[in-house]
């Protein structure tokens, strides 16, 4: 529609008229600055729009769908443009077309809306495409061999589907018990359309068959739009439209549409459809015939001819006419002798009484005797004839003395077996023992006739005559039971048999029978019991036991725990299974233990720790954990049995002792700290009394005070560091150990002790290099060098008070070689005697005199190292003692 046809952009209109007819006008327009941005709009195109229109944008973000004709300034666009669309009110989308006017400085976009025109032609080409896209569906399967024609179906549905965007179509065709479904399409996961057989064909019988209509199943409770295909005999084809409405959905297809559509399609799938089952009955006949070696025959009293099947002639080795038949007598040839007479007998009385007549006979055919099921009845009053068939029944009666042999086999070895085979019959609701295998005089002693003239309750254990009455009740209902009770022998001895019986029913659903195995468990049923017993002992040994005794999988879910487990966690009243063990510990801890269960094997399924574990209401526990894995057939972890025991008790008791032996320490230092605080006390008190003086004679200058009171600062921070080191020292230990150099803790030790040594006139040597970090407590490691310190110091002060002329010494070294940090204090003081050196570090044994010491700070300091996983070991060299300290060094 070229409605702007005669407009030049290069005409140039005054302004205040342009301007006028723009603000005095209606219709849709947008007024545009010379770059093409957005000014305002009118009224009218507003109300189109689902927001106000932006202003200070460029047209070109604001469309729907980009033009190529709006690019660049509006001085270089058309007059006029074909296609401009814009998102509408409720989100659809507009179509214009536009005509562009200059207006001042700016532009006046003119709107043409051709929105319900450009919808009608998209709806006719959709319309247009699917017909067409049938049409070649439908060429493509008048074309194709009956066996693709299901394949070019679920194609053609596909490609419905998608052109109409329906989420579920299919195609129903009848079958011998009512519709079935031939072949369907649907999106992933769209649920399939439930639809019933029944219900559909009783739509047929009510509603008229040449028109789509709307089904709603009283069935399923489904909606769908169904399209017949119908011919001379009915419809034939369905085709179902659900998930959507199809109306609303395709509002371009009509009715006739969709029946054109699906006649086009599926009168060559019928068509189709029709020949493959004709041929698979034909096939299926002539297969019937050859497999079961049947055929028809035919006798003629009037000519005396028999007719019959070209397969049966030639299966008997018999020469048809022209016109498929032969006399009788030549016929009789293959029979046996005996046969002969019998089967002239049965042909006349036939035709005398007109009844029929089914007889097996023997004839002898091209590849030997075979027996034959001869059947036949007459048919026709005025020229009556013998119509019937003949089937080889050989293998059925091969089967037969086969079955026979079998029979008498099967009744040798029932008879001999270890099981009794029973037969009970049900009788107005009661069950009798009808057959019973010869094995029940074997296991029992008794015969069928001794159960079946005597109650079955008079043969059971009296504790287990209420177990039989509810296993009857049980078979009735269910069907089945299985069930274990004690049987009375002859002999007045009770066996414990498993009792499997199974309730036959007839066509009705009636009971008629129960077959079943009686097996004599008893030595099983006594082991089992022999292990239950043996079960519940160590079940109670387990949960009575005092130790910590659990099972967990390889994340630390617990699938066992015993009562004092569940007790130490706080679980009663909950599923211990629920419940996982890393819950209790701290992360690294978790963390530490998981790699620790990675790394056992089946080679080396068993280790050993100590677990911190932090309980409901603040409480923490040691506990130290032996723990099992066990692997499946590849080796995998599959669960870990552990056994534990609490030792926060000894932990705690522990602590107790470390801190003791800390404090005693502290006590042995005080007269070397007393000295050590003393000395910044006394350079203070000798800088405040110089102070004073200088004070009282006015001669203070600022530098010297200055001077004063800096030595005043660094004798505090002295005092300070030593108070610091000492309460350090003092207080308890944290719970768990840490990476830290142990040069450290040598360096402080020397420092708390070096004032003391210095006192007695104790030369104090240190030899440090670069460590790597160990794992531990530091100020407990501080604690065991202060201590072999400090009896070093009192070594070599002894010897130094026996000879005057000794020069004491004392030495500390620390070093690090192939993986472990060293470290040795060694003195020149008179050693240790044989008989103490190997049992320097057993509690309460000592050097020292009674009353100087207590005999425990080298058996806590033993301890202390054997916990950080290190080794204290003491010799004697040639002048005095030598204690050396391995630690293994930390890992990250």
């Amino acid at each position: 529609m070229n409605w702007f046809r005669s407009l030049d952009k290069q005409t140039r209109f005054p302004d205040q008229v342009a301007v006028a007819d723009v603000v005095q006008g209606k219709g849709y327009y947008l007024q545009l600055d010379h770059q093409g941005w957005i000014l305002d709009a009118s009224a009218e195109l507003r109300r189109l729009f689902p927001d106000e229109v932006p202003s200070g944008v460029p047209l070109s973000t604001y469309l729907a769908q980009p033009s190529a004709e709006i690019y660049g300034p509006p001085d270089t666009w058309p007059a006029q443009l074909s296609s401009i669309v814009l998102h509408g009110r409720r989100g659809q989308l507009l179509y214009f077309q536009g005509g562009l006017l200059p207006q001042g400085d700016g532009w006046l976009l003119f709107l043409l809306d051709n929105t319900a025109m450009v919808l009608r032609l998209q709806l006719e080409e959709r319309r247009r495409q699917i017909l067409d896209y049938s049409v070649h569906q439908a060429l493509r399967m008048r074309e194709a061999e009956p066996e693709r024609m299901q394949g070019l179906t679920v194609e053609w549905l596909e490609g419905l589907r998608l052109r109409l965007q329906i989420p579920w179509l299919g195609l129903l065709l009848p079958g011998p018990r009512g519709w079935s479904l031939y072949a369907h399409a649907s999106l992933p996961d769209a649920p399939p359309f439930s639809w019933h057989s029944t219900d559909l064909h009783q739509l047929l019988l009510d509603t008229d068959k040449s028109v789509p209509q709307t089904w709603h199943c009283r069935v399923s409770h489904e909606s769908a739009w169904l399209v017949p295909y119908r011919e001379h005999d009915g419809v034939r084809v369905w085709l179902v439209v659900a998930g959507v409405d199809s109306q609303r959905q395709a509002p371009f297809f009509s009715e006739a549409d969709w029946v054109g559509m699906l006649m086009l399609f599926a009168a060559p799938l019928s068509s189709g459809v029709r020949y493959l089952q004709v041929q698979q009955s034909l096939r299926r006949n002539s297969v019937l015939q050859r497999v079961m070696d049947i055929g028809w025959w035919e006798y003629d009293s009037d000519t005396q001819r028999v007719s019959m099947a070209p397969n049966l002639a030639d299966t008997m080795g018999l020469e048809l006419s022209a016109e498929g038949d032969l006399g009788l007598e030549e016929s009789l040839v293959i029979f046996d002798p005996v046969d002969r007479e019998q089967v002239l007998d049965r042909l006349r009385e036939l035709l005398m009484r007109g009844e029929g007549a089914s007889e097996s006979i023997c004839l002898q055919v091209r590849d030997g005797r075979h027996w034959y099921r001869l059947s036949g009845e007459v048919v026709g009053r005025k020229t009556p004839k013998v119509v019937g068939y003949i089937m080889d029944i050989s293998d059925l009666r091969r089967q037969e003395a086969q079955t026979a042999a079998a029979r008498a086999r099967l009744e040798g070895l029932l008879d001999n077996a270890p099981a009794v085979v029973f037969v009970q019959s049900y009788i107005d609701g009661a069950l009798a023992f009808e057959f019973c295998s010869a094995s029940l005089y074997q296991l029992l002693g008794w015969t069928l006739s001794d159960w079946q003239h005597n109650s079955f309750s008079s043969f059971l254990h009296p504790e287990d005559r209420q177990l039989y009455y509810e296993r009857t009740k049980a078979l009735l209902q269910t069907g089945y039971t299985s069930s274990r009770y004690r049987v009375r022998d002859c002999h007045g001895a009770f066996h414990w048999v498993l009792d499997e019986a199974k309730l036959l029913r007839d066509e009705r659903g009636m009971p008629t029978e129960v077959v079943g195995l009686l097996m004599d468990v008893t030595e099983a049923t006594e082991a089992s019991e022999s292990v239950r017993k043996s079960e519940e002992r160590y079940r109670i040994l387990v949960e009575d036991s005092p130790a910590i005794i659990c099972r967990y999988l390889p994340d630390l879910t617990l699938t066992f725990a015993n009562k004092p487990m569940v007790a130490a966690l706080g679980l009663e009243g909950t599923r211990s299974g629920l419940t996982n063990l890393g819950q209790f510990l701290a992360p690294q801890d978790r963390e530490e233990v998981l790699r620790w269960m990675a790394r056992m094997t089946p080679n080396t399924p068993v280790g050993n720790r100590e677990l911190l574990l932090h309980l409901p209401g603040n409480r923490r526990a040691w506990w130290v954990w032996t723990a099992r894995g066990m692997f499946d057939d590849s080796g995998q972890l599959i669960e870990v049995q552990a056994v534990g025991r609490d030792d926060t008790e000894i932990h705690d008791a522990r602590e107790q002792l470390y801190q003791g032996a800390k404090m005693a320490t502290l006590g042995e230092m005080a007269t070397g700290l007393a000295h050590e605080m003393n000395q910044p006390l006394t350079v203070m008190r000798m800088a405040l009394t110089n102070l004073v003086k200088r004070l009282a004679k006015d001669d203070l200058s600022t530098d010297y005070l200055q001077e004063k009171l800096t030595r005043l600062e660094s004798q505090v921070s002295r005092a300070s560091r030593i108070v610091d080191h000492v309460r350090i020292f003092g207080r308890r230990s944290e719970s768990r150990g840490v990476l830290f150099d142990p040069c450290k803790a040598v360096v402080e030790s020397v420092a708390l002790t070096s004032e003391g040594m210095e006192q007695k006139g104790i030369e104090l040597k240190m030899e440090l290099l670069p460590v790597s970090e160990v794992t531990g407590h530091h100020d407990r490691l501080e604690q065991v060098l202060i201590n072999l310190l400090l009896n070093a110091q009192y070594a070599v002060s002894q010897r130094a008070a026996r000879e005057p002329e000794h020069k004491p010494w004392v030495k500390i070294c620390c070093w690090e070689t192939k993986g472990r940090v060293s470290i040795t204090v060694e003195d020149n003081g008179d050693g240790i005697g044989p008989g103490q050196l190997t049992r320097i570090f057993e509690p309460f044994v000592t050097t020292k005199p009674v009353g100087e010491g207590t005999g425990l700070g080298l058996s806590v300091s033993y301890g202390i190292i054997t916990q950080m996983g290190g080794e204290l070991s003491v010799e004697n060299h040639h002048q005095g003692a030598r204690f050396l300290i391995t630690l293994p060094i930390g890992q990250t």
